[in-house]
Parts: structure tokens; C-alpha cells; sequence
């Protein structure tokens, strides 16, 4: 979640966001219309309650790190 405008230029330049909480649902309440983007696209969200749950969960490859402190064989 991008709560002000610097967090959400950070998202465009490759940033990352900071881990807040972790938990299986939350509940937003607006009491003003706010900026957001849905699949991508830009929106205005009226003030309202905002719900979102952990549904399914999918399980993710990840390429290994490289390890820096030990020198490889061929180098």
C-alpha cells in the first residue's frame, strides 16, 4: 500500500514497499476520495470501506542468490 505520494513514486522507480503487517484481512475505512490504480489504471475512489482477504495461496520459484563472499571457481 502507498499511504502519500512518495511512497507511490518510490512503486514507479523500482522501489519496494515496507512491510506494515502481515495478515489474512484487512479493512479500510476512506472518509475522503482518494487517488488508487486498479489493474494498473488510475482511479478516483470515493470515500468507503475498503475489505480485502487472503483468498488462495500459490506457491512461487524464486531464482537463488548469488552468494558475494565467496569467490567462484572460474574467477
Amino acid at each position: 500500500f502507498g499511504f502519500c505520494v512518495f511512497f507511490q513514486a518510490a512503486l514507479q522507480v523500482g522501489g519496494h514497499g515496507e512491510r506494515l503487517h502481515q495478515c489474512r484481512e484487512v479493512t479500510l475505512l476512506t472518509y475522503k476520495s482518494i487517488p488508487m490504480q486498479v489493474d494498473g489504471e488510475p482511479c478516483r475512489l470515493a470515500p468507503s470501506l475498503i475489505r480485502i482477504s487472503l483468498r488462495n495461496q500459490a506457491n512461487m520459484v524464486q531464482k537463488s542468490k548469488r552468494r558475494t563472499s565467496m569467490p567462484l571457481l572460474n574467477e
